[in-house]
């Protein structure tokens, strides 16, 4: 009750606080972002910094097409949960995450065949190449987990629940610096 009152009665509160997380959630992932590169390039090697920076280009490919799909999959779910048709918005959404699980395994597994190739197509130094191509290896294996994030945050969003994606976005992140 006292949300509705709050979108009613003050939008632009009811933004700010809807879109806060999402705000933080993006700062959060680029400061892991930036730990990964320090804790690389300090501990592993120039070499091993300078084969993630190759990989950069095609993974924010990757990268985009799950926030884009995120984004087109929030639209038909927003659409549903406004009209209160849940049972189509339950659909939809089972729907949406079985064709994006399918679609970042294929993705990744075409990338673990054809890593190296692409890189070689890249031009990525001989010096880095073997790295880069190992990078890849473990990128691709953790597509469909990057997709479904992506899908969920988004969904979640959809949902008015902006908070949900961002605790397990810390929580991921605190997990993925400990281990490196």
């Amino acid at each position: 009750m006292e949300k509705d009152y709050l979108i009613q009665k003050k939008p632009f509160a009811a933004l700010v606080l809807f879109s806060l997380p999402i705000v933080v959630g993006n700062l959060f992932q680029q400061t892991y972002t930036l730990a990964d590169s320090a804790i690389v390039g300090r501990y592993v090697s120039q070499q091993a910094l300078a084969a993630v920076g190759a990989c950069n280009a095609l993974t924010n490919i990757f990268i985009c097409v799950a926030i884009g799909g995120g984004i087109g999959a929030s639209v038909l779910v927003s659409r549903y949960f406004g009209a209160r048709e849940h049972g189509k918005m339950v659909t939809a959404m089972y729907t949406i995450l079985l064709v994006f699980l399918t679609l970042s395994i294929a993705l990744g597994m075409f990338g673990l065949w054809q890593g190296r190739r692409i890189m070689v197509l890249l031009r990525t130094p001989e010096d880095v190449l073997d790295l880069a191509v190992e990078y890849l290896r473990i990128y691709f294996a953790g597509l469909p987990f990057l997709f479904m994030y992506n899908v969920l945050q988004a969904m979640f969003n959809a949902l008015g629940r902006s908070r949900i994606p961002l605790v397990f976005l810390i929580l991921s992140s605190l997990f993925n610096i400990a281990l490196d």
